[in-house]
């Protein structure tokens, strides 16, 4: 992936969790909303907006769809030190 638009969608997970985080709290809500923002993506397209838009377009589809992989995948838990071997 180009290396721009990861720093956009990181940039956008962050602005995204800023403004939205109170109420973005069911996977449902996040799934609305990356539906929605594909929808501005295919309206930057189909209206000819230019490139620039459409990337901006994506890495906010990309982000929320981020934040919605964190909400419903977990980070995995470090392994436990119990039952190893030195």
């Amino acid at each position: 992936m180009d290396r721009n638009l990861i720093q956009m969608v990181i940039q956008e997970e962050v602005r995204g969790t800023a403004k939205w985080g109170d109420t973005d709290k069911s996977p449902s809500i996040l799934l609305n909303a990356a539906t929605e923002e594909l929808g501005e993506v295919a309206h930057a397209i189909n209206h000819d907006e230019g490139k620039d838009a459409v990337a901006q377009e994506i890495a906010e589809t990309m982000g929320v769809l981020s934040r919605l992989y964190d909400m419903v995948i977990p980070p995995a838990a470090p392994p436990s030190p119990i039952g190893r071997r030195a």
